[in-house]
């Protein structure tokens, strides 16, 4: 206990130093906590998007073995009719890509005896659409046939457009309930929005939502492109993915014998390979972050504590003379060095924290500090500490007490 408190007055005694010692922990220690959240962050975004990928679904595409395919049809709508009939395929359709200005469906919609020309685009969860009337898509909407139309819609349909919410509008022989009306202003006052929209000078042109499962299946069943250079396939739970992939495209060799290439599939499982190999060298990356910023801190310390060496000498030799054994010089540089790095390393980890949580602020995703985190730096220190401190530590319990 005399050795321990000795070493507290000693520290004490040294307050600039101790001071510049424990900025080199808290920075690596910091660093540390800071980088790994960004990672631990990165890797549940990773998972995230690997889990919403659907299983089941893939892409057909075609690769010339002719530089020329200006008169090709790779894929036609025909063919469409012919491969939903294999077995196993539970929907296959026109890749949304190919359709033009990306994911949009273009019609005329109906209420009454009048119309209106609709653009409407998939609902996106990240989209933060803000109705001047009615409200925007809740959780309960995904399986429901409902729209968010522009003003110029409603004013087109209803005369004023308060009187469009609850009404019923006919897009290709289907009705959709509106729930809410936007307009250009709505959108451009919105700092927060996400929400893609086109803009023609003063003017913010914007486009109709509906949920995802209600655009995909007007997209489905009722638009196709011209052209068509690729395919979505949706394989039927309990299907072989890859088995039923290539026997529709078996059938399309058939339906194009005289086509000059190959048809392919994309390879889901390679795209999930090189998520997890980005996550892999990310977690190697914070790893060596890590380890390169406790060394240095480290040899901070051990430099601190050297020069704490050199300055006592005289104080070492009077306690070696009065009977103190060099186990007991070694133990108290030891337990100076470890104090001074448990100590930085508790303010680093506050401070990681602080700094992890205003990180996020910033970050296309949250930054996520765990309790791995916490155990990793508090080990590192201390092993910081050990490691580094007992160097010195044994340099001052072999001092001679006479030179001393």
């Amino acid at each position: 206990m005399s050795i321990i408190k000795s070493s507290l007055i000693n520290l004490k005694g040294h307050k600039l130093r101790v001071f510049v010692t424990l900025l080199w922990i808290i920075m690596g220690i910091t660093s540390s906590i800071l980088v790994s959240s960004i990672g631990n962050g990165l890797k549940k975004e990773v998972t995230d998007s690997v889990s919403r990928v659907n299983p089941n679904k893939t892409r057909i595409y075609f690769e010339s073995s002719d530089s020329n395919m200006a008169n090709m049809e790779t894929f036609k709508l025909e063919d469409i009719d012919e491969l939903s009939f294999i077995e196993g395929v539970e929907r296959i359709g026109a890749s949304k890509d190919d359709f033009s200005m990306g994911s949009m469906y273009y019609s005329d919609a109906y209420f009454d005896k009048k119309t209106t020309y609709v653009d409407i685009k998939e609902f996106n969860g990240d989209d933060k659409i803000v109705p001047v009337f009615g409200r925007s898509f809740s959780y309960d909407d995904d399986n429901r046939k409902v729209i968010i139309i522009t003003m110029q819609n409603a004013i087109d349909l209803f005369n004023a457009p308060e009187e469009a919410l609850g009404k019923g509008i006919t897009i290709n022989n289907h009705i959709y309930e509106v729930i809410g009306v936007i307009d250009e202003n709505s959108i451009r006052n919105n700092a927060e929005s996400n929400v893609d929209n086109m803009y023609y000078g003063d003017m913010n042109y914007i486009y109709s939502y509906m949920p995802s499962k209600a655009f995909n299946d007007l997209m489905n069943q009722f638009s196709y492109p011209q052209d068509i250079y690729s395919l979505d396939l949706v394989v039927s739970k309990g299907y072989d993915m890859y088995e039923v992939s290539n026997n529709v495209i078996n059938k399309l060799y058939e339906l194009h014998p005289d086509i000059n290439g190959s048809y392919n599939i994309d390879d889901p499982t390679e795209a999930t390979k090189e998520l997890e190999s980005m996550v892999s060298t990310i977690n190697k990356f914070v790893t060596l972050i890590t380890a390169i910023s406790m060394f240095v801190g480290g040899v901070g310390v051990m430099n601190i504590m050297y020069v704490s060496v050199m300055e006592r000498q005289r104080e070492i030799g009077i306690r070696r003379a009065i009977g103190a054994k060099p186990l007991d010089i070694l133990i108290q540089f030891l337990v100076e060095a470890i104090f001074i790095t448990i100590l930085g390393g508790i303010i680093g980890i506050v401070i990681g924290f602080i700094v992890v949580n205003y990180a996020s602020n910033y970050l296309p995703f949250k930054a996520i500090p765990n309790i791995n985190s916490l155990l990793f730096a508090s080990v590192t220190t201390v092993v910081t500490g050990t490691i580094f401190g007992i160097v010195p530590a044994i340099k001052a319990s072999k001092l001679d007490p006479i030179k001393a």
